[in-house]
């Protein structure tokens, strides 16, 4: 976190005034994020009410992440983590020292790459996997309640969806997973100047992406998988895994908000080629 840089009592009540209220904007965000999120997730993909219900936890989940946050900006300062450069630095009145054009240049390159990511394992992984277990019991893969909505609708809702989402999750994922997990890895390694070690950071990478990974697992688990050993283990082949593990490496290098960016990038950019494959399938029929 960036703290103004005056020493004395004023000083230290400033950094305080400017943690708190970098505290409540992301606490906000967080929260703000996630509500808006299953809603429009719904006008995509329509839910029963058992479906509706199990939204509950996963609210529940990001209210304690969220509550989490002031923790977590204190941690980083104290484990060097970047922590939201941006936002710190505007409500602490400094100077950016850093371009915003590179930024999002970085962001762009690393979308790209947790898309690739993502894709790979698709291709390697799941569907061999379904193609050995077709026939056999256990899974069945109902059709897409979204191949049903205009393409028009999921465009839009999509893109409102993936940045509702990319806000909220990479709040409760990148700022306060990693500082939880990297006060637990300071302990396991660390450098020359007290901050968790490069073997310890990329530990914490992979735990934070395969926690972000069983976090999208949960709503298909009980159909896919029927034992809790098979559902963790399947939680390492799930493609948002390894999403979360490059947005964490971009985290890392370059703060949240170009985590943020990156995956909403990522998310907009699938929304808008499954609306235009929706687009062609509906000009095709007619």
């Amino acid at each position: 976190m960036i703290e103004p840089s005056v020493d004395g009592p004023g000083g230290a009540r400033a950094s305080h005034s400017a943690w708190r209220r970098e505290s409540a904007l992301l606490m906000a965000l967080a929260i703000a994020g996630a509500a808006a999120e299953y809603p429009l997730a719904m006008t995509i993909k329509p839910a029963g009410g058992s479906e509706i219900w199990r939204v509950i936890p996963f609210l529940g989940v990001t209210l304690v992440l969220a509550s989490l946050v002031p923790v977590a900006l204190r941690i980083n300062g104290q484990l060097g983590l970047p922590g939201a450069p941006l936002i710190a630095a505007k409500i602490a009145g400094e100077k950016i020292h850093f371009s915003i054009r590179s930024l999002a240049r970085a962001s762009i390159g690393y979308a790209i790459l947790a898309a690739a990511a993502g894709a790979g394992v698709l291709v390697i992984v799941i569907v061999p996997l379904l193609f050995i277990a077709r026939g056999g019991a256990g899974i069945s893969l109902p059709k897409p309640p979204m191949l049903t909505v205009a393409p028009g609708r999921i465009a839009i809702a999509g893109a409102s969806v993936a940045i509702a989402a990319a806000i909220s999750e990479e709040i409760q994922f990148r700022l306060v997973l990693y500082a939880l997990f990297g006060w637990i890895g300071r302990l396991i390694s660390r450098d020359s100047s007290g901050y968790p070690g490069r073997r310890a950071l990329w530990i914490i990478t992979i735990a934070q992406g395969y926690l972000f990974g069983i976090i999208h697992l949960m709503p298909v688990g009980g159909a896919l998988f029927h034992s809790t050993p098979k559902f963790l283990i399947g939680g390492l082949v799930m493609p948002q895994t390894w999403e979360g593990v490059v947005f964490g490496r971009l985290y890392l290098r370059r703060g949240l908000e170009a985590s943020m960016l990156a995956h909403a990038s990522m998310d907009v950019a699938l929304f808008a080629l499954a609306a235009i494959g929706m687009l062609g399938s509906h000009l095709g029929a007619g």
